[in-house]
């Protein structure tokens, strides 16, 4: 026992101080323990290991089975190879290797929260506008391009975490940054099917969906980190909006719901037949150590068909063939570097379905000890549905909560 240790720790080391050797090198890096260099390529190796004891506080419900949510769980297994070229271009593979294995044993690759294809894309940066091509984040909602290993909590909340909206898809993006990057740019066009592309590619009707965000930042660019871990001397802060908007109506003898069943999510709104615009705005300041966040989101559904489900069995008259859906997340987080520490509270209301009565309210209480950083780092989650929507998402506990250890090397 005393060996196995003492080896366990000199592991941890070793990925400390190799993962501390590295700078970032692109928006969203992972620290990288392995980097290979030539004249006119360099190739970054690294990953992320994770995992947490999961416990729920459950009410008297006899049909629900105790043991699926107690007990240890893996968050990550991840392997990220990320190169780059003299002539400025820029490719990376991320892979969730516990997930593909999941997905392999399901016959399923579609699960938004935990994909196990996380970026395969190629992008040029030899141009003012960048371009990127290939799979990975599409540029909506600060808090779902934001990278969860750098926050004290283990998952990204329920309005951003993608079940009422995609967070990753097959595409094309154009990125142009100026005004020393504080203005920053970004269009695409996506297949629409976001994570389920690999379980059922393209939809039927063949449109695209098309999404695009401004931002701005100042005094100075800010990357997608949530935690004021430079304790920044003097205030920074980034507002932006974005949207986002797909015809997904399909042509005669095809189906959504029949053809790709798990893409509309647990609530139905991912992709509908029919037309559905997002939109929303977000905003982040930082400043000694303190970072506070906001972020908002509309969704606007027009299901073709009158029979969908989406409609609630509601008449024209009521519904004006209009289903509107949104929430809001705010939160705030200490990052006190002198005991190696940081706290943070996440509040969130959504409404997945306006023709349904009920809304959802949400509470995120964290805490994190990093021994290196967000590299090595003790966190501990508890998660409280302060409201339920009985009739949209009845729950069968009153909290939940996660203590684990990550790595990312």
């Amino acid at each position: 026992m005393k060996k196995l240790l003492l080896s366990t720790f000199a592991v941890v080391a070793l990925c400390n101080v190799a993962s501390a050797q590295f700078s970032e090198f692109a928006d969203n890096p992972a620290a990288s323990q392995f980097t290979l260099s030539s004249e006119n390529n360099t190739l970054q190796i690294g990953g992320r290991v994770s995992a947490y004891y999961e416990t729920r506080f459950l009410k008297n419900d006899t049909n629900y089975q105790k043991k699926t949510h107690n007990g240890w769980d893996f968050k990550d297994i991840d392997l990220d190879i990320l190169g780059k070229t003299a002539n400025k271009f820029v490719y990376e593979v991320h892979m969730s290797l516990i997930d593909l294995a999941a997905a392999a044993a399901t016959q399923n690759t579609a699960n938004p929260a935990n994909p196990g294809i996380k970026a395969a894309y190629l992008q040029y940066k030899g141009w003012p506008v960048h371009i990127k091509f290939g799979y990975d984040k599409v540029p909506y909602a600060q808090g779902s391009m934001s990278e969860i290993w750098g926050t004290p909590f283990w998952s990204h909340a329920n309005l951003f975490g993608g079940d009422l909206f995609s967070r990753r898809d097959l595409g094309l993006t154009l990125n142009y940054r100026f005004m020393k990057d504080r203005i920053n740019l970004y269009g695409g066009a996506y297949t629409g099917m976001g994570e389920n592309f690999f379980q059922y590619g393209n939809d039927g009707s063949g449109r695209f969906e098309y999404i695009g965000r401004a931002e701005f930042s100042y005094p100075a660019k800010m990357k997608y980190h949530i935690i004021d871990q430079e304790n920044s001397p003097t205030p920074v802060f980034r507002v932006a909006v974005n949207a986002r908007y797909a015809d997904k109506t399909q042509p005669k003898g095809y189906s959504i719901y029949a053809d790709a069943p798990s893409a509309p999510g647990a609530y139905g709104i991912r992709i509908i037949d029919g037309k559905r615009t997002a939109y929303g705005c977000d905003a982040i300041v930082k400043y000694k150590g303190i970072s506070a966040t906001f972020e908002a989101h509309m969704i606007q559904l027009k299901p073709t068909l009158a029979t969908d489900g989406l409609y609630n069995n509601t008449t024209t008259s009521k519904n004006n063939n209009v289903v509107n859906a949104g929430g809001f997340n705010t939160g705030i987080n200490y990052n006190w570097e002198k005991k190696h520490s940081v706290f943070s509270v996440m509040y969130e209301e959504l409404n997945t379905n306006d023709l349904y009565v009920g809304l959802q309210d949400w509470l995120y209480l964290a805490y994190a000890y990093k021994f290196s950083g967000f590299n090595s780092v003790a966190k501990i989650e508890y998660y409280i549905p302060t409201t339920e929507d009985k009739v949209q998402n009845p729950l069968h506990y009153t909290g939940q909560l996660r203590v684990g250890y990550q790595v990312v090397f």
